[in-house]
């Protein structure tokens, strides 16, 4: 593939995990993205974990080139990095987290916009009941506009755009809308909004026009997990007209929180977090502070090692978790299944597998962990809510027996249902080849010869 334009003399480095390629290299190239509004964690990386992933969603969303494919390598090249959260949204195991704000911060925003405009609606019907309108019994402008049950987001180029509609809606200011994900949206619905807004400018010309992408990827989830869940909730991407020169000044400056914080660009930070100055992404890294920043954390980082089953450690992500709480919160599904981009269903075929369980080995989050019986005998044991179908399961098959498929029953990720999958122990006859013998179904088909 060649290398996007965008890509051109700039210092880029490339990591696909060949074999002269050390799990150490790989960590720090992507590391050098820590630090420009992202939160980086390698090891959670599928790609570094097993060198035959083929997950490259981060450079597939990325909206500045920072992160992209170049022959086949996925590519570094953090002088590009904007810090829109993008890549963050789309990691399916949160291997890069979004910052400035953090997702808790953002949460806090938008709780504050949900309390304004309660509290305006409270007000509006306070007031013409002083004032002795008629109709008592009716709902006031505002509420019937679903303003006291509504959180508005706006990207960068439509406060540029139209400044005067994102102050009245009092919308909270993100670089761009690919910076929302499910978990933010649903805790929101779960907590008491109704409608969900968010506000776009002309995405023509615009330096983080292909974020668009992820931002229609997520309002399809989004609308598919209202409709499982029988949800009479909105979820709605709308693009602002643009005003003329001079119209910003009728809004009285009331664009949410954003007049507290000059200090924080707008390119890489919400507006709705400007009281906070990066208080929770600080606390995330204390040992990096005592250590001279995060860089110096990041560069005596090592991989970890296996756990006591020989499986390497497991993470889930936090935003599944948010996601499971908030979905538990809103109450039990309608439909039987749930087809969307956030959960994997895995499936492995018994008459081809070999019982290496080199899928428990690598998965990132335990979704699929080996399990002893009270016989003695085991296998791997398939958790589908904690699934975030990065594929990995089905990329290092050595036989091809694993698929992973988005389809997934919502009993299972309600009620949180396993499944077993019994695995005899391979056969081990003792010899001079016997390693051999072992491990050759494990090398994807590539031609091994004895030594001897």
């Amino acid at each position: 593939m060649a290398a996007p334009p965008h890509c051109g003399a700039a210092d880029v480095r490339g990591f696909e995990m060949d074999e002269v390629m050390t799990v150490d290299v790989a960590m720090g190239r992507l590391e050098r993205l820590e630090g420009y509004g992202l939160a980086v964690h390698p090891e959670r990386c599928v790609r570094v974990r097993n060198r035959h992933a083929s997950c490259v969603r981060c450079a597939e969303a990325c909206t500045s080139g920072a992160l992209s494919l170049r022959d086949g390598a996925l590519t570094v090249d953090e002088a590009l990095c904007v810090g829109c959260g993008t890549c963050a949204t789309v990691c399916p195991t949160c291997a890069i987290e979004a910052r400035h704000p953090v997702d808790g911060e953002l949460l806090a925003a938008a709780h504050r916009a949900l309390r304004a405009g309660s509290k305006a609606v409270q007000d509006e019907d306070a007031s013409r009941r002083a004032d002795g309108e008629a109709g008592g019994g009716q709902v006031c402008e505002a509420a019937a506009a679903g303003k006291g049950h509504e959180v508005v987001f706006a990207c960068h180029r439509a406060l540029e755009q139209a400044p005067a509609a994102c102050a009245e809606a009092g919308a909270i200011e993100l670089a761009c809308l690919s910076r929302m994900e499910e978990s933010l949206a649903m805790r929101l619905f779960a907590d008491g909004a109704q409608r969900i807004r968010l506000l776009h400018g002309a995405c023509e010309g615009c330096p983080r026009e292909n974020g668009f992408t992820s931002v229609q990827l997520v309002r399809d989830t989004v609308d598919s997990l209202l409709e499982t869940w029988g949800l009479n909730c909105e979820y709605d991407v709308q693009q602002v007209d643009s005003e003329a020169k001079g119209d910003a000044g009728a809004s009285g400056g009331s664009l949410r929180d954003c007049a507290e914080a000059p200090a924080v660009p707008a390119t890489s930070a919400a507006c709705g977090a400007t009281s906070v100055e990066q208080s929770a992404a600080d606390t995330a890294e204390p040992a990096a502070r005592a250590t001279g920043g995060v860089h110096a954390a990041s560069a005596l980082r090592k991989p970890a090692h296996v756990q006591a089953d020989g499986t390497l450690p497991h993470f889930v992500p936090l935003r599944r978790h948010a996601l499971l709480d908030a979905l538990a919160d809103l109450g039990s599904p309608v439909r039987p299944d749930l087809d969307t981009r956030l959960w994997g269903h895995v499936s492995i075929d018994m008459s081809a597998c070999r019982s290496c369980k080199m899928c428990a080995v690598f998965c990132p989050t335990g979704a699929l962990q080996k399990y002893v019986g009270e016989d003695g005998h085991g296998g791997v044991e398939h958790y589908p809510a904690e699934c975030v179908h990065c594929g990995l399961c089905q990329d290092i098959c050595p036989v091809q027996a694993i698929t992973s498929s988005t389809a997934v029953p919502t009993s299972m990720l309600a009620d949180g249902k396993t499944e077993r999958y019994p695995m005899p122990d391979p056969a081990w006859t003792t010899g001079p080849d016997q390693i051999l013998r072992k491990m050759t179904p494990q090398i994807h088909s590539r031609e091994v010869q004895h030594s001897y």
